[in-house]
């Protein structure tokens, strides 16, 4: 079975997500309500379905049509996105580059899927897109990635940059 993160990778997420929460708010200018309207969680690996399980991506999004509760009428309805971390890949990365370090591998990966659920909740890019859409769609959020994440001054964040600023087939599916 794919290896899950223990209780210190996990305390490393949080921190993570903490981060990515914030820089990415930051740069999007996002109010705390706007902030707490996007519908979306964070998963690890046990907590995904087996077709949200990725042999190769670090993350992925995926995105489910849910219904406000009592509502019949298609104003109900709205997104809801799951990032779903595929923990065994990301160890796995964290192993074989041994210029990483954990916790700014998951602000890059967290920060990156987070700029795909504002992208597709803000219409920038359509989640049901052509390949060569997807593609073009990769290229623009590593691009941001990258500038949302350059200010900051953590140890070993500037490998994990480096790193995705010539590899960033490696994140998503």
């Amino acid at each position: 079975m794919f290896r899950s993160f223990d209780s210190n990778h996990k305390r490393l997420l949080r921190e993570a997500v903490v981060i990515g929460e914030e820089v990415t708010s930051d740069y999007y200018k996002l109010s705390r309500h706007q902030w707490r309207q996007a519908r979306y969680d964070i998963l690890t690996l046990p907590e995904l379905w087996q077709d949200e399980i990725s042999s190769h991506a670090l993350a992925q999004v995926t995105k489910y049509i849910c219904w406000r509760p009592g509502r019949i009428l298609n104003s109900g309805q709205y997104n809801f996105y799951r990032i779903c971390l595929q923990d065994h890949n990301i160890l796995k990365a964290l192993e074989e580059n041994t210029n990483f370090a954990l916790l700014p591998l998951l602000i890059y990966v967290v920060t990156h899927e987070l700029v795909h659920v504002i992208r597709f909740g803000q219409f920038h890019q359509h989640f049901e897109a052509s390949v060569e859409e997807k593609a073009k769609e990769e290229n623009m959020v590593h691009c941001l990635t990258q500038e949302i994440l350059a200010p900051l001054k953590l140890p070993w964040l500037g490998e994990v940059l480096q790193y995705y600023k010539h590899h960033p087939e490696f994140i998503n599916s």
